[in-house]
């Protein structure tokens, strides 16, 4: 199961147009709007700058925080 910030990010990412999976592994796999990346995002991140690390890549590829 997912972290609370995860499943609040996944909310965020959809709202502004990411195409938002969930793998088998409860890890999630986020198309960003108009196929310009794909990021993968930790269900549960077992570091503490893992989070921080994927809102770098979303930024990279247009998230809006």
């Amino acid at each position: 199961m997912a972290t609370k910030e995860i499943r609040k990010l996944v909310k965020s990412l959809e709202a502004q147009g990411w195409r938002v999976e969930q793998l088998k592994s409860g890890h999630y796999r986020a198309y960003a709007p108009g196929g310009v990346g794909i990021v993968h995002i930790p269900g549960t991140p077992s570091d503490h700058r893992s989070l921080r690390n994927t809102l770098a890549q979303l930024r990279q590829h247009g998230y809006k925080e």
